[in-house]
C-alpha cells in the first residue's frame, strides 16, 4: 500500500479534519512552502504492535521570536505561525484512530520532550488547544511555558435536514439576503450559476483575483499561494472534490466562489464579488445561497464557512448554526524563551 493510501486510510479512521489534514493539502503545502524554504519535515508515526495508529505531520524551522531571539520551532505542516507568506490551514492536530487520539497526542509530546532539539512547539489554529496543553502538562517536572496567544472562531451551516429546513432556521434578514432577493437579482439579466471545469481553472482564478481586488484592493492569491491553490484545485477537480463556481448575471461574471468538498463536508475557501454591482442586494450572500442549496442537494451535511470576519457584517455567524473555538498553542522550553514570554505576558 502506498504512503498516500495508508494516510487516507488512517484519516478515514480518525476524527481529524478531512481537508486540512488530507494528503493532498499537506503535500501540496509542503511542496510550495516548506521544501522551497529549506524547512525540515519530521513526520512521526505511532504504532501499536505492527499497526499504525497515529501520525504527527511535523516540521522544523528556525524563526526569530520577539524580533531578535532565534528559536528552533517545531510546527504542524499546514501552518507557519506568525508567518504571512504560506497559505494557512486550520483544524490542525495529529491524525489518530478513533479511541487512540489522546494516547497518540501524549506520545507525540513525550517524543518531543525526550528526543527533540527544539525551543518552541507551535500548534496553529487547532480546535483542541486544551488537549495539547494537557499533553504538555503530563510531562510533569519538565521545565516549559505554555501560552495560547491567538484565538479564532469558525462557523458552520447545518444542512443535514436539507436546504428548506436550513432556510427556516435563519433569521428573517439573512433568509431574505440569500433567498428572497433572487428575484431582484434576475431583474439585472439572466442569472446563471456555472461550475468551473478543470480546463477553466486558470480563468476561474483570474476572475476570483479580479473581483477580490475590486473589493479588497488586492488579489486573493498571488505568487506561491496562487500556484498552491491552482495545483490543489486541479488535483481535487480530477477527484470530483472541487466546487468552484461563477455567478453570471447578464453574461458577466459578477461573483466567484472557491469551495472544496470532502465527503459530507464542504469548505468555503474564498469568495469574491463585484461590490459595485448593486446596493440593493449582496451578491456574495446570494452566491452563498446558491452554493448552500447545491451542496445540500449533493448530500453535504455541513457547510464550513471557516474563520475570519466579514468586511461589513458578521455574515458567517448569521448563516451558521454551529461554531468551533480555535486557538494557537505555543509551548516554550530552554533558558531564555520561557522567561522572555512570561515577562511579555505579565507586562501585557
Amino acid at each position: 500500500m502506498s504512503s498516500e493510501a495508508k494516510w487516507a486510510e488512517l484519516l478515514a479512521q480518525s476524527d481529524a479534519d478531512s481537508l486540512f489534514l488530507s494528503w493532498e493539502w499537506l503535500t501540496q503545502w509542503w511542496s510550495y512552502f516548506g521544501a522551497p524554504s529549506g524547512w525540515l519535515a519530521n513526520i512521526l508515526g505511532f504504532y501499536r504492535g505492527e499497526s499504525l495508529i497515529g501520525v504527527a505531520p511535523l516540521y522544523q524551522r528556525v524563526v526569530l521570536r520577539r524580533g531578535l531571539v532565534p528559536a528552533r520551532s517545531v510546527q504542524l505542516i499546514g501552518h507557519s505561525w506568525r508567518d504571512p507568506t504560506p497559505s494557512v490551514a486550520i483544524y490542525l492536530d495529529i491524525i489518530a484512530r478513533r479511541g487512540e487520539t489522546d494516547v497518540v497526542r501524549h506520545a507525540c509530546m513525550r517524543e518531543l520532550f525526550d528526543n527533540g532539539r527544539w525551543s518552541e512547539f507551535a500548534i496553529g489554529y487547532t480546535p483542541v488547544g486544551g488537549q495539547w496543553k494537557a499533553a504538555a502538562a503530563s510531562r510533569g517536572s519538565v521545565s516549559y511555558y505554555v501560552r495560547e496567544p491567538d484565538h479564532a472562531v469558525s462557523f458552520q451551516a447545518d444542512l443535514r435536514l436539507g436546504f428548506s429546513r436550513y432556510l427556516q432556521s435563519l433569521g428573517q434578514s439573512t433568509r431574505r439576503s440569500i433567498w428572497n432577493l433572487r428575484k431582484r437579482l434576475e431583474l439585472h439579466g439572466l442569472v446563471r450559476l456555472e461550475q468551473v471545469s478543470i480546463g477553466d481553472l486558470a480563468e476561474g482564478f483570474r476572475d476570483l483575483n479580479r473581483l477580490h481586488k475590486l473589493r479588497w484592493q488586492r488579489p486573493a492569491f498571488t505568487g506561491a499561494r496562487l500556484e498552491f491553490h491552482e495545483s490543489l484545485a486541479t488535483q481535487l477537480s480530477a477527484r470530483n472534490e472541487l466546487a468552484f463556481s461563477r455567478l453570471r448575471v447578464g453574461g458577466r461574471v459578477v461573483s466567484v466562489l472557491y469551495d472544496i468538498r470532502k465527503g459530507a463536508y464542504q469548505y468555503n475557501i474564498k469568495l469574491a464579488f463585484d461590490p459595485a454591482f448593486s446596493n440593493q442586494l449582496s451578491l456574495g450572500l446570494l452566491h452563498l445561497g446558491y452554493a448552500l442549496e447545491a451542496a445540500a442537494q449533493s448530500g453535504v451535511g455541513v457547510y464550513d464557512l471557516l474563520a475570519g470576519p466579514g468586511r461589513k457584517s458578521d455574515y458567517k455567524r448569521n448563516l451558521s448554526q454551529m461554531r468551533r473555538e480555535l486557538s494557537c498553542v505555543q509551548i516554550l522550553r530552554g533558558r531564555l524563551l520561557p522567561r522572555l514570554y512570561r515577562w511579555h505576558d505579565r507586562v501585557r
